[in-house]
């Protein structure tokens, strides 16, 4: 699709702040567009928009990510509760939400985005400017690449 990219970003934006409100657990999510550039080329873009130095973070391929934390992905970041509310809020969100999430993704995009995602060497703490828990994530086709900043401060 060659839509807007921002228009693009405000309506999954949009999704974001829906899924953040039926969660109602601190989580906060953000998309926004990172210009007419690959995801995986796009890291200069991200440091730009989050006003991260880059030293030390890198870009890359979410499925070469290890991780050792509670959210890890952008699956687990819309669909776990990291502190629930209730007893009742325990359970994870249906997984229905996400495959839909990823759907509209390819839709809007005109194919399936690839996923990156931000990591640290863990020399600096980013705490300040993204969250006291946080994950980064860019994603996109060859066209556009759009980022998703999942934080959770509460």
């Amino acid at each position: 699709m060659s839509g807007d990219c921002h228009g693009l970003a405000r309506q999954i934006d949009g999704y974001l702040q829906a899924v953040s409100a039926l969660k109602d657990d601190g989580s906060l999510f953000a998309c926004s567009c990172l210009g007419p550039v690959a995801p995986q080329a796009a890291f200069d873009a991200l440091c730009r928009a989050l006003e991260i130095a880059p030293d030390g973070m890198r870009l890359q391929p979410i499925g070469s990510v290890v991780c050792s934390g509670v959210l890890c992905t952008p699956r687990q970041w819309l669909l776990e509760r990291l502190h629930p509310a209730s007893e009742a809020d325990r359970q994870p969100l249906d997984a229905r939400l996400f495959d839909g999430f990823e759907s509209e993704l390819a839709v809007l995009l005109g194919s399936a985005p690839r996923w990156y995602q931000l990591v640290s060497s863990g020399q600096r703490s980013l705490t300040s400017q993204l969250g006291a828990i946080w994950s980064v994530f860019v994603f996109g086709t060859e066209r556009h690449a759009y980022v998703m900043h999942c934080s959770w401060d509460r």
